[in-house]
């Protein structure tokens, strides 16, 4: 127990001495300002949730985020997922043709673990417009991001993880580029009582964002810009806390609550409730406070599995408001390699 708070007193202290310090990068790991940067941060692609499971939650997962989506909400719990080996797949269909694809895989031993991720945005064909053309040129064009990202672990005690990961992003919008190295990390503390756990995570924590590549030519009398501007990138902070309470023999409620806080909006309370039975069918939903439109997501879980791999298929959709109902589906594959047939 005295391991477990003085490493995560550590943590924590580093965390304040970087927001307090005079690093571009290091400043936004604490410095969260809400309101009064609403819409100032760049590569929100970032934020996107991947896995259905998550979604269905109300996004409060960082502290049960145990299965292949770990490294995206919280690369510490990479360390308790119920197998050794994950394979995650996600997709989401966001509107105007938008989809969001996501993959996963991370391997844990007893103390270190480690993972890979990747994720994209396709845009789809976008209509090219211009002043005099506000109803298309004929042109399209394009506007994909990507990410990929390394993952590392490890479990300090049994009860306590730390877990970081390192990503490469790219946004491509027509002819510039925008190119980043961002961060995250991620604690997991089970507390001693049943799955009692608490997790911390910062996500997306890097140098700000500048567009790359040649301005287009303008017409005559428009000023030539010199420079592109930056934006910081996306960074978000989120504490959450989740337990399982057994109703039955083979009936379990897991309870999950979070707070979240952003660097260009506004804090977020997030809840989610999950009804599993028989570990075979799960029942989800949840909501997030403090957003102007939305915020109510649902969804259900199907979990089979061999000798050989464990398998959950999940979908959820959320109510995105003026956008929408988006739907979300995922696939986590657990191979069991080693194990004897039964």
């Amino acid at each position: 127990m005295v391991v477990v708070s003085r490493a995560a007193f550590v943590m924590l202290v580093i965390a304040l001495a970087l927001g307090a310090g005079g690093s571009a990068w290091a400043g936004d790991i604490l410095a969260l300002y809400g309101d009064e940067n609403v819409g100032t941060a760049g590569a929100q692609f970032l934020r996107l949730p991947v896995g259905a499971r998550g979604v269905a939650l109300g996004q409060a997962y960082v502290a049960c985020a145990t299965d292949g989506s770990s490294i995206f909400w919280n690369p510490a719990a990479i360390m308790r997922t119920p197998a050794r080996r994950n394979a995650f797949l996600s997709h989401t269909e966001y509107a105007a043709g938008i989809d969001l694809d996501y993959a996963a895989w991370h391997q844990r031993g007893q103390n270190f673990g480690y993972g890979i991720a990747g994720g994209m945005l396709r845009s789809g064909e976008i209509p090219r417009t211009t002043e005099l053309h506000q109803e298309g040129t004929g042109q399209t064009f394009r506007a994909d991001q990507y990410f990929l990202g390394l993952t590392l672990a490890r479990a300090m005690t049994d009860r306590f993880s730390l877990g970081g990961s390192v990503k490469y992003y790219q946004e491509n919008l027509d002819e510039f580029e925008v190119r980043s190295i961002l961060m995250d990390l991620g604690i997991l503390y089970f507390i001693g009582h049943g799955d009692l756990r608490v997790g911390f995570a910062v996500r997306n924590f890097g140098s700000d964002l500048t567009p790359g590549g040649e301005a287009p030519d303008l017409p005559e009398g428009y000023r030539q810009p010199g420079d592109f501007q930056s934006f910081p990138a996306p960074t978000s902070g989120s504490f959450g806390v989740a337990h399982t309470i057994a109703l039955a023999k083979r009936v379990g409620l897991l309870a999950s609550a979070e707070f979240n806080h952003p660097s260009d909006y506004s804090e977020s309370f997030r809840l989610g409730g999950e009804l599993g039975l028989d570990r075979r069918l799960f029942l989800r939903g949840g909501f997030e406070t403090n957003r102007d439109e939305g915020g109510f997501a649902a969804g259900f879980g199907v979990q089979t599995g061999t000798d050989r791999f464990d398998l959950r298929l999940d979908y959820a959709f959320s109510d995105m408001g003026t956008f929408g109902v988006m739907h979300h589906v995922s696939i986590d594959l657990a191979p069991l390699f080693g194990r004897k047939p039964r």
